[in-house]
């Protein structure tokens, strides 16, 4: 059996090279996450913890992406991400105690802030607790 050189034999490379760049993308956007999540603190109160986990799923459950303790008012804590971290979720909730030992909670969106990050070195996904349990995520960079 031969086979002889049809005009689709002619466009196997070009449909092997489309495959290989198509899982190229596929890939892409879980190496662009920030290694670095900081926890800032601008409550105007001293805060005994602050954790970050999965907002979809029970406690018990979900994916958690750190803690830290204590917290003071005006103190970002840093928290260096594993080499292969999980991937982030489109919501992640914040959750803190105060000194008096109430628990706070917010739900935020990540979808749209992870678009814009580059999983450059330093680059870092900051949760910062403001006054009247505000939260805001923004992208930083900060040295390690």
């Amino acid at each position: 059996m031969t086979l002889s050189r049809g005009p689709f034999l002619g466009l196997l490379p070009w449909t092997v090279l489309i495959f290989l760049w198509g899982c190229s993308l596929a890939s892409a956007p879980a190496g662009k996450e920030p290694s670095i999540i900081v926890i800032r603190n601008h409550s105007g109160a001293n805060l005994a913890s602050a954790s970050l986990r999965e907002a979809t799923r029970p406690p018990g459950q979900a994916t958690h992406f750190g803690s830290v303790a204590p917290v003071p008012d005006g103190v970002a804590q840093s928290i260096v991400r594993p080499t292969n971290p999980p991937p982030f979720p489109r919501e992640v909730a914040i959750e803190w105690r105060d000194l008096q030992g109430g628990a706070h909670r917010r739900e935020v969106s990540l979808a749209a802030l992870l678009k814009n990050a580059t999983g450059v070195r330093g680059e870092a996904l900051v949760f910062e607790i403001g006054p009247a349990e505000n939260v805001r995520v923004i992208l930083e960079y900060h040295t390690p």
